[in-house]
């Protein structure tokens, strides 16, 4: 985490995506880049304010940590990955993901700037301009994106991680929750990186026009995720929080079953499930991240509708 180089390598078993039954097994990746020290020295602000951010979130205080450490970020263009690369490809990761190193070290970040360009123009785009409102698919754009995607990635590193139990034991909210925790920490870093960069803008650090683009950025990305089904933690995830907002009436659909966001309600329906999350994750509860899930991250008839819209177009596209 503290290597200064042009060359960036991350080599070792991280990722439990592929341990369904208690989300415990890691498997070995590898990620080798070359640092852009112009974008990377733009993002000093996030890491130097993930304090900040833990003491402001949307849970109970006794809940949080004050001593989140503040974590270096880097963006790298990708020139070789290997390893645990099934499913959708990765924008960036925040590693390492054992809850003692973070507690003592904190964690690495790094965003994959050229993979995150593709995704852009080659696959979120074409979703927005196909599930998007029209009046909204102007609000989409790169910027929001990848400032997402970083806030994304910071908010895994605050929140719970180690937590005291009920009984007064401590514990690991990973151990907790077990096989539920990948699909509920992805869910919780998206939410609460929205809820984050709402708090940033709010505090002047970053611009307000970005307030309405990072929402309107991020439905599409839903139907982005949700794509690779719900048996994926990414798309399980996704699906938890675009069901949550659609039942809240931050997100409305349209008509001719595009979408679009309820600005006025779209905020407090990002809070609100940033702190049911969160305070799950807080109190090592299994049986409520269960009940979420099962109630929230499931196929629901918008979802289904959006993405059969999208199979339509690649079947005309091939």
């Amino acid at each position: 985490m503290e290597l200064d180089s042009k060359l960036d390598v991350t080599i070792g078993p991280y990722e439990t995506y592929e341990d369904a039954l208690f989300s415990y097994k890691a498997t070995f990746e590898a990620f080798v880049g070359i640092r852009d020290d112009k974008a990377t020295a733009q993002l000093k602000l996030f890491g130097d304010n993930l304090q900040v951010l833990e003491q402001n979130l949307p849970l109970d205080s006794c809940y949080k940590s004050k001593d989140v450490s503040a974590a270096p970020i880097r963006v790298i263009n990708l020139v070789f990955n290997a390893g645990d690369v099934k499913g959708p490809q990765t924008v960036a990761f925040n590693l390492p993901n054992d809850e003692h190193i973070v507690k003592d070290r904190g964690t690495s970040m790094v965003m994959l700037k050229n993979v995150s360009e593709a995704k852009f123009k080659h696959i979120l785009q074409p979703i927005a301009d196909a599930c998007i409102s029209r009046e909204q698919q102007k609000l989409v754009d790169f910027e929001s994106f990848f400032t997402h995607t970083i806030c994304h990635e910071c908010c895994h590193g605050i929140g719970p991680h180690t937590i005291t139990l009920p009984n007064g034991h401590t514990s690991t909210v990973r151990k907790e929750l077990q096989e539920l925790h990948s699909s509920l920490e992805e869910a919780k870093a998206d939410i609460v990186g929205l809820w984050a960069l709402k708090f940033l803008i709010t505090q002047g650090l970053l611009p307000n026009n970005l307030v309405k683009s990072i929402y309107v950025s991020f439905l599409a990305g839903c139907f982005r995720s949700v794509r690779f089904g719900l048996e994926e933690a990414h798309g399980k995830g996704q699906a938890l929080q675009f069901n949550w907002l659609f039942e809240k009436g931050a997100v409305i659909q349209q008509g001719d079953e595009t979408f679009l966001v309820d600005f006025l309600k779209v905020e407090g329906a990002v809070e609100s499930l940033s702190r049911e999350i969160l305070t799950i994750q807080a109190r090592g509860d299994k049986a409520a991240a269960r009940r979420l899930l099962e109630k929230y991250g499931t196929m629901t008839p918008p979802l289904r509708a959006a993405l059969q819209k999208l199979e339509m177009i690649q079947q005309l596209l091939t």
